[in-house]
């Protein structure tokens, strides 16, 4: 969650300072009356940032395959899930809010639909869709959006999965319940993300969204989580246990919600807290696919009234679509940038440029937020305005179109998830 929205600069001044080289970050002018300069998107060394997955593949992939034997668990399909209108819900398109995106970049999208665009319980936070998980950028012929969600006490995460093949038709779209197989007293069981029912557990943001073949990567702080949706399961929601999340002797529940998504594996950049800006030990606040498809970036959200997080590089298996390991084990980056942008909230890149997700030039506040493009090296430049509380963005090389949602919540509702063309 962020705090309230508070617009600091008057439109003038705005102006000014985009007009003085879209300048970021930036405090008072020099004494000359002059702006000072715009410091640039650098590279940095990427040697001491790995990932780490441990014994976790191994460990919770026997405890989802001992789930799946239970009676209670009821494995469905992506397609079949994609086709169940009910339960489901509809967003609204096309685009119901002012979104701040420069028309001239040919902005379109939807809305959540009501309950889901005014709630304060649930913020949506990450994005990715057919167009990571397939080079084609369909998935069983659909163009298929992908969100995810935290809860407001990050005790609960979720995905959404939205059907844009045709949005003039209607854009349905479900919410799958992110879990973890536990083992309970000798029996194995579920739990939500975050819960205190799994001592090993850390609190659940579900940062950032990638989607690659099969596997959804959800970034997690120092927490990179991996799900497979070959293990979609279907899950009762009515009864005295539906707020329940896991098994009970009336069923498999998932807090209300018909679908649930187990966790198979995970990875750590470290065991302790994570530490933006700074150290080797980073954290992984928005994540997205490269348009090489042979890697992936992650990007830090530095809550500092000054730019210093990194985008951070990581290879992948062309074999798995997971981490490449270096070692057979750890994942070492290839490559980092320190970002001048503040209050980063997510980046991606098109193979030449990266779009990050932020403040405004001069702004200490998100409303509205910005997408900057930035060259290796060089300042970046505002591209467009934005909605506020901006979060991630995910390039598809398909199509040409960024991504891009906003986790507001206002009792009119000012959430969307949008594309644009940044290179139109």
């Amino acid at each position: 969650m962020k705090p309230p929205i508070v617009r600091v600069l008057p439109a003038a001044v705005f102006a000014a300072a985009c007009a003085a080289a879209m300048l970021i970050g930036l405090g008072s002018a020099a004494a000359s009356g002059d702006m000072p300069a715009a410091a640039p998107f650098a590279h940095v060394d990427p040697s001491g940032f790995t990932l780490d997955p441990g014994q976790s593949f191994s460990q919770l992939g026997g405890l989802v395959t001992q789930l799946e034997t239970d009676p209670r668990i009821q494995k469905v399909a992506l397609d079949t899930l994609l086709t169940t209108t009910s339960p489901g819900r509809t967003a609204v398109w096309p685009l119901c809010h002012t979104t701040n995106l420069a028309p001239a970049l040919n902005p379109t999208g939807f809305c959540w639909d009501t309950q889901d665009d005014t709630t304060k319980d649930w913020y949506p936070q990450g994005i990715t869709g057919s167009g990571d998980a397939e080079p084609s950028g369909l998935v069983d012929g659909k163009r298929l959006v992908a969100t995810s969600w935290h809860f407001a006490a990050d005790t609960y995460a979720r995905v959404s999965i939205a059907d844009y093949t045709k949005p003039s038709a209607g854009v349905l779209y479900h919410h799958l319940l992110l879990v973890k197989p536990v083992l309970e007293n000798g029996q194995v069981n579920y739990t939500n993300m975050g819960s205190v029912n799994d001592p090993g557990d850390i609190a659940t943001h579900a940062d950032g969204v990638m989607w690659l073949g099969d596997l959804l990567f959800v970034a997690n702080g120092r927490q990179l989580q991996v799900y497979s949706l070959d293990h979609i399961w279907r899950m009762q929601t009515s009864g005295t246990d539906a707020g329940d999340v896991g098994l009970t002797a009336n069923g498999a529940f998932a807090a209300w919600n018909a679908y649930a998504l187990p966790m198979i594996g995970e990875y750590y950049t470290t065991t302790h807290s994570c530490v933006p800006a700074a150290g080797t030990t980073p954290c992984l606040n928005s994540i997205s696919l490269a348009a090489d498809r042979s890697s992936f970036v992650t990007s830090e959200y530095y809550n500092a009234s000054a730019g210093g997080g990194r985008v951070i590089r990581w290879p992948l298996d062309p074999a798995t679509g997971l981490p490449l390991t270096n070692d057979g084990t750890h994942t070492q980056a290839t490559e980092a940038f320190r970002s001048p942008i503040w209050h980063m909230q997510g980046a991606a890149t098109d193979g030449t440029a990266f779009y990050l997700a932020g403040f405004c030039p001069g702004a200490t506040s998100d409303s509205p937020g910005c997408i900057h493009k930035a060259l290796p090296d060089q300042a970046p430049h505002v591209l467009t305005e934005a909605p506020p509380l901006l979060e991630s963005l995910s390039y598809w090389p398909k199509t040409g179109e960024l991504w891009g949602l906003n986790e507001i919540a206002t009792t009119a509702g000012d959430r969307v998830v949008f594309k644009i063309y940044p290179n139109s």
